[in-house]
């Protein structure tokens, strides 16, 4: 799986790597610039590896309902 560079436009540090996104927004913590990326080409997972959507950023799963 490749991952995508993600790098301000304004000063080009690089902001982050990512594989699966939808919109991604990044303010450059050395200029400021507010950094904005749409859809990448690949399709988003629809499920965590249990079958039970995944929401937060540390891993953990909503319960189910």
């Amino acid at each position: 799986m490749a991952m995508d560079e993600i790098r301000c436009t304004q000063c080009n540090r690089k902001l982050a790597r990512a594989s699966y996104y939808q919109l991604i927004e990044i303010k450059c913590p050395r200029c400021g610039h507010i950094n904005a990326r749409a859809t990448s080409s690949r399709p988003m997972p629809k499920e965590s590896h249990c079958g039970h959507p995944d929401h937060s950023l540390d891993g953990r799963q909503t319960p189910p309902r």
